[in-house]
This record gives structure tokens, sequence and C-alpha cells, in this order.
């Protein structure tokens, strides 16, 4: 496939073919985007985005999970209902932005899955969560 003009301008035309996610609740009513590269697991594809609050007087960026299909990514097995992580500490939530969580990698040791990401687009940390435990948290909610 060659990524030409006519290319372009197909894939535009027909964008919401390409849609994975929709904004599903409070925590990305304003809207989604990107995050870390997808996570091949024995369950599906793991997906961790961000989703952006909307408030009265900001935006709140949150960290969001999501399990899709290991065969047909376009399918979505499960979300959380409820962000992955937020800004909490004061580093996260006063910086250049204000309430930024944004994660943008990730790395996988020994079980525990460790998130890569920008606070605040001041620094940069790391969180982690057992890989297992998420993935069952994310099953019950299929």
């Amino acid at each position: 496939m060659d990524l030409t003009n006519i290319f372009w301008e197909e894939y535009i035309k027909n964008l919401a073919d390409y849609i994975i996610l929709d904004p599903s609740d409070q925590y990305e009513l304003n809207y989604i985007g990107a995050g870390t590269p997808p996570i091949e697991t024995s369950e599906g594809w793991l997906l961790i985005y961000h989703g952006v609050q909307e408030t009265t007087h900001e935006r709140i960026y949150h960290a969001r999970v999501a399990l899709l299909d290991i065969n047909n990514p376009q399918n979505v097995i499960a979300r959380l209902p409820y962000p992955l992580f937020s800004p909490t500490k004061e580093w996260e939530r006063k910086g250049v932005v204000n309430d930024v969580i944004f994660p943008t990698g990730h790395a996988i040791f020994e079980g525990m899955l460790y998130i890569y990401y920008g606070a605040s687009d001041t620094y940069t940390a790391v969180v982690k969560v057992h890989l297992k435990e998420l993935l069952n948290e994310l099953l019950k909610q299929s």
C-alpha cells in the first residue's frame, strides 16, 4: 500500500470506519486520545489511553484503559468505568498545563505493568500495576 494523496483522501472520507473508541463517560466527556502502544495479552489487546474530563473551571486528563479483541481490535471487550489513574499529586496538578496525566509508554517486568506518563506537561513519571489484576478487573466489566 502506498501512502499517496489518493490513499489519504479515501481514508479521511471513511474516517468513521476506523474509530475504535468514542468518549463514554464523565472522565472522557470532552475527548479521548492516544496513549501507550497496545499491549498483546492472553485476554486481548490492552489499550491505555487518556480521557479528558471537562469541569466548570478546568480540564482534567485521566489515564484510561480498554480491552480489545485479539483477532479484531475494532471490537471492544471491556472498558474500566473509572480512570486507571488521575492527577492527584501536586506535581501532577500544577505545571505548564495543570491536571494532566498523559500515558505514553509501558514495560512489563515479572508480571508488573509499568506505565510511563507525562504529568502537567512538566514531568515524566511511572506507575505500576499487576497486569493480571488489571485484566481481571477489565473482564469483570465485559
